[in-house]
């Protein structure tokens, strides 16, 4: 981890920049990125509108820190473009990847200094909704703190899930599951999934070598296709069920 790493929100200006008008995508992209996302697509319209306009669009360039763990700052994060790595230390003090959040994903905390790292797993856009304008966002829409519970709530019940998946699931299943999980609820065959074979080992917590070998069962099966720099999935209904095995 960088050391000094920047608390105030006017240090953090100057790792996630700030884009110029000229750059900034507008409301209806925002939207249109962000209506892939389940819980965004649930939520009323004024609040989709309200987070949309009153969000800063903020662009990480790769291996650029969005925020760290012990941050205090915190609030809503969406990925517009490009995709973020999610890192946890070990009691070691190693960091470890944990999730890959990509365009269209929203991930938030709140009440309490950030419990993981994130960072830019490539040059991207995000939408960064701080805790102070969410509260400006409620006292207008009553329901939002209610919308950010339930996304706090899938949150952890998508935590909870990845821990049994890595506790209970054979190798193969493992890395059915993770895949599944990384492509999202709303997925369709022949989504590509942004993430390496290296990182799919960090993943699942298996060797580079065997999740190779998994990977060409795999493609020979015609349930996947491996792409440079991702994963073309090709039949999720045959991934969910060997998940499920």
């Amino acid at each position: 981890m960088e050391e000094g790493y920047a608390r105030g929100l006017d240090e953090i200006v100057t790792i996630v920049t700030v884009l110029d008008m000229a750059e900034t995508p507008t409301k209806a992209g925002i939207l249109a990125v962000l209506a892939q996302n389940g819980w965004f697509a649930a939520l009323p319209a004024a609040l989709k509108s309200a987070l949309a306009e009153k969000g800063r669009v903020v662009e990480v360039a790769r291996g650029q820190w969005v925020y760290g763990a012990g941050d205090e700052i915190t609030g809503l994060y969406a990925v517009l473009r490009g995709s973020v790595d999610m890192m946890v230390s070990t009691i070691a003090g190693n960091d470890v990847l944990i999730d890959i959040a990509p365009a269209g994903r929203v991930f938030s905390q709140a009440l309490g200094p950030r419990i993981v790292t994130a960072l830019a797993n490539e040059d991207s856009l995000l939408l960064f909704v701080p805790d102070h304008v969410l509260r400006d966002i409620g006292r207008t829409i009553p329901d939002t703190a209610r919308h950010v519970t339930a996304l706090l709530y899938s949150q952890l019940a998508g935590a909870a899930a990845l821990s049994v998946n890595m506790i209970h699931l054979p190798p193969r299943a493992r890395i059915a599951a993770r895949l599944l999980f990384l492509a999202g609820n709303d997925a369709r065959n022949g989504c590509v999934v942004g993430v390496t074979q290296s990182q799919l080992a960090e993943l699942t917590g298996l060797s580079r070598k065997t999740v190779n070998g998994h990977l060409a069962h795999l493609a020979k099966k015609k349930l996947v296709l491996p792409l440079y720099g991702g994963m073309q999935l090709d039949d999720l209904r045959a991934l969910r069920d060997l998940a499920a095995a």
